[in-house]
């Protein structure tokens, strides 16, 4: 069973040739291949460079996230480079991933918005060495509330830990609760909540219970930007 419309794959295929679809009993769509991307920046430069790579897409897609592995073994396997425990490739906060699929829900914008920069630093980084350039988070759990508090434009991990909490409530029930940026007030009187509001679009009340498990559990796992 597919997850996503015919021309969305269509163009990604189209786009890299190197993939195709691969049967399998674990993703309702695997895409795996050679994915060769290109891509450019005005104070890093231009690479173009290839990666055997897997990515599994959810039923659910674009409101969930594509899993992506690397199977030619060029990425060494621990946090530096931001393998998760299960082998598949951190490309950032789940959140932020999710924001920005949203601008355009398809596979070539996952792989222009989500895969391409993470592959982009990877491949410098895999050249010369040092950090990623375009920064990295913390740990997995506080990187993720880290992000998560800037994506609020809240002062403190714990008040995005309590952001997600509501994320993860009915709407009319998390607005009788106090509003996490602080004000002492409920939430549904705060203009804080039209931070929120937008973010309920993006997924489901589960989705976000289950980043709020995530964010809170301890694993050696890093994020990128």
């Amino acid at each position: 069973m597919r997850s996503v419309d015919d021309l969305s794959l269509e163009v990604f295929l189209r786009d890299y040739p190197g993939m195709a679809v691969r049967p399998s009993q674990e993703a309702p769509l695997r895409l795996k291949g050679k994915f060769q991307f290109s891509a450019e920046h005005p104070v890093h430069g231009t690479v173009t460079d290839a990666f055997q790579l897997q990515i599994d897409i959810p039923a659910g897609f674009p409101r969930e996230l594509p899993e992506v592995t690397e199977t030619g073994g060029r990425i060494p396997r621990f946090g530096e480079y931001h393998v998760n425990s299960d082998g598949s490739l951190c490309l950032g906060s789940h959140l932020r991933l999710l924001i920005k699929l949203n601008t355009t829900p398809t596979l070539t914008g996952f792989t222009s918005s989500c895969l391409v920069p993470y592959l982009y630093a990877i491949s410098l980084k895999l050249k010369s060495g040092g950090k990623l350039v375009f920064g990295e988070l913390a740990h997995y759990g506080p990187g993720m509330l880290q992000d998560y508090a800037q994506l609020f434009t809240l002062e403190s991990t714990g008040q995005a830990r309590y952001a997600l909490e509501l994320l993860g409530m009915k709407k009319r029930i998390a607005n009788k609760r106090l509003c996490p940026c602080g004000c002492g007030i409920r939430l549904g009187r705060c203009p804080f909540r039209h931070r929120l509001l937008p973010l309920r679009k993006l997924a489901s009340r589960g989705w976000f219970r289950r980043q709020l498990k995530l964010a809170t559990a301890v694993e050696p796992r890093r994020l990128v930007r």
